[in-house]
């Protein structure tokens, strides 16, 4: 039974949880020199058909909405379309914004990046929490890097969305790798067709980085010969027995050779990048069993069906009417005739009628021939092939290296190779995903309505023992679904965290309709959840970094970046001549009414159920 405890139970519940409920994760780790963002995100529970709606969104470009945060800062999270041919062919030509990113495709680099977790590992589903981070500041869904390095101490308005938010993580996935499809750099397979999922090889490739190691001659073991390949005759490749792409851990694909039935002999490293996203379209993740397993988390909302009509009693028929006169209607049938239709009522969920199946392209996962549903249908595509000579000579050594020491300055022209061999019967192949619903986005976006309690001044005092003081500001969103925020700081002694960690730069608020989860039943015996989720934010100092014996002034800013709010300022004090923390009387108060009606305006998000 899922339920929401009262606060006090809460309260004592999560400070017993150390991992509070998702069973993976890995530990989120530093940078490379450079101190990352801290950013808070809702981890949808429903990781699936979410994921995949926003997903889907965002190969179309369809998934950022006509916005302007408070600031007026720009997102740049447009998507800029894709070009069209050949190197030649793309002088001067506009991208093309209707031309959309095969969407299995960035599914499958979604999922090879992340496996479908926004969030850290900690973080349970459908919980809220640090998002995900690699060492070397990849962050979300589609582990985007460039441009998240923390170099103003401050997230611009486009990190803090790509770190809070998962619709505008994808959405920067899919523009990145629009991007790179149109860089003049990067070298084109067959004839750069967008449509066509083997031209995208090499921009796939690049997604990763133009790197040796995802070249498919690289092999870890022979890493000294192959950087002289040059000179060496016996050019190394990695093993031919692993076959030509990644078997995504299906034990049904082919190529998924194990000696126990249980370990597979070729992992995710002895294949390169496009291997394991060519090799997850070809052969699907599976769809998670807990989701599968519950209706209400289907891949969007199921029609409901639409219920027999109750039987009309009609009263006896009268004698015959006599020769030469009118047939005269009976007052049911004249009723019928008249009356207005009464529309269906929407069923709650405790009375909701069985559903019918959902019509493609969101088709409910059916189970396979080994009993397994996978999150998208599969999708054939050919990998370069080295005994065709064409292939072979594109992805030689003698190419490859005056490319990668010239950084790619031409394209490369001399790496681009045919997809179409029809002597061969070798053919290009198309996604089959039919164009998305545009409707989606307003459901992934809701209506957030952001509410800052805040005092408009605090002083700030350090004592003796140079523990400082703070104070707490709490952002909400009465609004519905998630309104993601952006903290911003005038100076490095300022410091804004959430209880017990470090600084936080950016993070969500969720409206009551959503159900959040706590701890699950794997970690506290029971499924701990709560209504909504609003952020405490601390605001204190650190005394290390104040200027010594002098008093200062700074300031925060609390940036709601969706929906509607409006910019927060709080300003700090601090120094000698402050001796105790203190709050200006006047707090801001936003001109929000809340409302405990609450519109669930997104698909599949978890609902406590009725006691």
């Amino acid at each position: 039974m899922v339920r929401a405890l009262a606060a006090l139970a809460v309260v004592a519940a999560v400070a017993l949880i150390v991992f509070s409920g998702r069973d993976e994760g890995a530990e989120a780790q530093a940078c490379f020199g450079i101190e990352p963002f801290e950013f808070d995100t809702l981890e949808a529970y429903d990781n699936a058909g979410l994921y995949l709606a926003a997903i889907e969104l965002a190969a179309e470009g369809a998934a950022v909405p006509d916005f302007t945060p408070p600031s007026g800062e720009p997102h740049g999270l447009d998507y800029p379309g894709l070009l069209k041919g050949s190197q030649s062919d793309r002088i001067d030509q506009e991208p093309d914004k209707s031309l959309r990113i095969p969407p299995t495709l960035l599914k499958s680099v979604v999922w090879v990046e992340s496996e479908f977790a926004h969030a850290h590992g900690d973080v349970p589903w459908g919980g809220v929490g640090q998002v995900s981070r690699s060492f070397d500041c990849g962050f979300g869904l589609g582990q985007i890097t460039s441009g998240m390095e923390n170099y103003a101490g401050s997230p611009s308005v486009k990190q803090a969305l790509v770190g809070t938010h998962f619709l505008f993580n994808v959405a920067e996935a899919a523009r990145m790798l629009a991007q790179k499809w149109n860089d003049e750099f990067v070298p084109i397979a067959g004839d750069g067709d967008p449509a066509s999922l083997e031209d995208w090889y090499y921009t796939v490739w690049a997604y990763n980085g133009l790197f040796y190691t995802n070249h498919p001659q690289y092999d870890t073991a022979h890493e000294s010969s192959w950087l002289n390949w040059l000179g060496y005759l016996q050019h190394p490749m990695r093993d031919p027995m692993r076959g030509d792409m990644w078997h995504c851990n299906d034990p049904s694909a082919p190529t998924w050779i194990s000696t126990d039935g249980i370990n597979p002999w070729f992992g995710r490293g002895d294949y390169t990048y496009p291997e394991l996203v060519y090799g997850c379209m070809r052969h699907p993740p599976e769809y998670p069993e807990r989701l599968y397993d519950d209706p209400e988390y289907a891949p969007t909302p199921r029609p409901e069906a639409t219920p027999e009509p109750a039987p009309i009693e009609v009263p006896e028929e009268p004698a015959e009417a006599g020769e030469g006169e009118e047939s005269q209607p009976t007052d049911v049938e004249e009723a019928e005739a008249t009356a207005t239709p009464t529309p269906t009522p929407t069923p709650t969920p405790d009375d909701a009628p069985e559903a019918t199946a959902t019509p493609d392209p969101y088709a409910w996962p059916a189970r396979g021939a080994d009993g397994v549903a996978r999150l998208w249908p599969a999708v054939e595509v050919n990998m370069p092939d080295p005994t065709i000579p064409a292939v072979a000579a594109a992805l030689s050594p003698q190419v490859y290296f005056p490319c990668s020491d010239s950084f790619w300055y031409d394209g490369c022209a001399a790496m681009h190779f045919p997809t179409s061999f029809p002597d061969l019967g070798i053919e290009p192949h198309q996604d089959p995903t039919p164009p998305v619903d545009p409707t989606l986005r307003d459901a992934l976006i809701g209506e957030p309505k952001t509410l800052i309690k805040a005092p408009a001044d605090v002083a700030i005092a350090v004592d003796e023992n140079g523990v400082a003081g703070s104070t707490e500001v709490t952002v909400q969103n009465v609004g519905t679904w998630i309104a993601p925020f952006r903290v911003q700081t005038s100076d490095p002694w300022i410091v804004v965290h959430r209880e017990g960690n470090g600084r936080l730069h950016g993070g969500v608020a969720v409206g009551v309709e959503t159900t959040i989860v706590i701890c699950t039943a794997n970690y506290c015996s029971e499924l701990i959840t709560k209504r909504g989720h609003d952020t405490a934010l601390i605001i204190t100092v650190d005394p290390e970094l104040l200027p010594e014996g002098e008093d200062v002034q700074g300031s925060v800013l609390i940036e709601p970046l969706l929906g509607e709010g409006t910019i927060t300022r709080i300003v700090v004090h601090a120094g000698p001549s402050v001796e105790t923390t203190e709050e200006s009387e006047e707090a801001h108060e936003e001109d929000l009414e809340q409302t405990l009606e609450h519109r669930i305006v997104v698909p599949n998000v978890a609902r406590d159920e009725e006691e």
